[in-house]
């Protein structure tokens, strides 16, 4: 019986990946923002706390890396077959470092996440109970980043990287027979993404609250966007962009954030000049440090590009 071997010359890099979403820019920075701040909302649903939810995809990412070690490949239906399943161990040192929040912030949010029952401990074995909260399978998200990955293989199709492109359906099928080892993959990719928006903007909820006031102008105008060819200009662009400002209200209404909490955080980001306010009370994006931005977006784009080039590579391979 013949057998193919892959061929390892064909095989994408980080780097040639980051080269391909940098050049098509405009051609991602829609879905590629519309998909964060879903998954930003629904994350913050899950708790009405950010970083609850980020403590618990780390402990989960923790034991799907022991999978992977262990060669043990779960599918997304036997994944979520039990509502309880065993969780690395951890301290909250680690937690603290790891997720850039106080050891006092990190205990009182483990206890808390233990008081409801979402963590409990048994013996030596800490179990994640999904029946003790709305935890949401990321049904969603499955389908959000499976679009995008067809989008950027349709891209690395046109420039000639690869030999087709794949279908959003086929990209689901895919990450769904392979589910811990491909959603192990995001979230090495989405933890430290989200890492540093909350240590360049100080916190979760100031970052989602301006990445929606930042991209409403970019959703609206998606030709006008569409025009412009380098990351740079695009970007500096959407924070000069008076065209569609958003009040406190709606920007709560999308967030799922109270909207005391976003007139509040709003007050920070205007006395940083984040944001800027018009006479009828709408908000825009401001430029800031538009250095700080850029860099910000580099390294979003090269979290996103090792994430594409393993996840494709995976799928072409098998």
């Amino acid at each position: 019986m013949k057998t193919d071997f892959p061929s390892i010359s064909k095989q994408l890099t980080s780097e040639q990946m980051f080269a391909s979403i940098n050049k098509n820019f405009s051609e991602v920075t829609n879905p590629w923002f519309n998909f964060q701040m879903e998954w930003l909302r629904s994350a913050y649903f899950s708790f009405k706390d950010h970083d609850k939810y980020l403590i618990i995809i780390y402990l989960v990412h923790k034991t799907m890396k022991f999978f992977s070690n262990n060669l043990v490949k779960l599918d997304y239906d036997n994944y979520y077959l039990k509502d309880k399943i065993e969780i690395s161990n951890f301290n909250i040192i680690n937690i603290s470092k790891d997720l850039f929040i106080t050891k006092e912030t990190a205990r009182r949010k483990v206890l808390e996440l233990e008081k409801i029952g979402v963590l409990k401990r048994d013996k030596k074995k800490i179990i994640l109970d999904r029946k003790k909260l709305d935890f949401q399978k990321p049904d969603k998200s499955i389908g959000g980043i499976s679009s995008f990955l067809s989008r950027i293989t349709g891209i690395l199709y046109k420039s000639g990287d690869i030999d087709k492109k794949y279908s959003k359906e086929f990209i689901e099928n895919y990450i769904r027979k392979n589910f811990t080892n491909c959603w192990r993959l995001f979230y090495e990719m989405q933890i430290p993404l989200v890492l540093g928006w909350k240590k360049s903007f100080g916190d979760f909820e100031t970052w989602h609250i301006w990445g929606i006031i930042a991209t409403q102008d970019s959703f609206k105008n998606e030709k006008v966007y569409n025009s412009f060819k380098g990351r740079e200009e695009l970007i500096e662009n959407m924070l000069s962009q008076k065209n569609f400002g958003i009040n406190a209200m709606t920007v709560s209404e999308l967030s799922g954030i109270p909207r005391a909490t976003v007139v509040r955080k709003i007050n920070k980001l205007l006395k940083k000049k984040l944001l800027t306010v018009d006479e009828k009370k709408l908000y825009y994006p401001g430029k800031g440090d538009l250095k700080k931005h850029l860099d910000l977006n580099t390294r979003a784009i090269q979290l996103l590009s090792v994430f594409c080039c393993k996840v494709v590579n995976l799928i072409r391979i098998n």
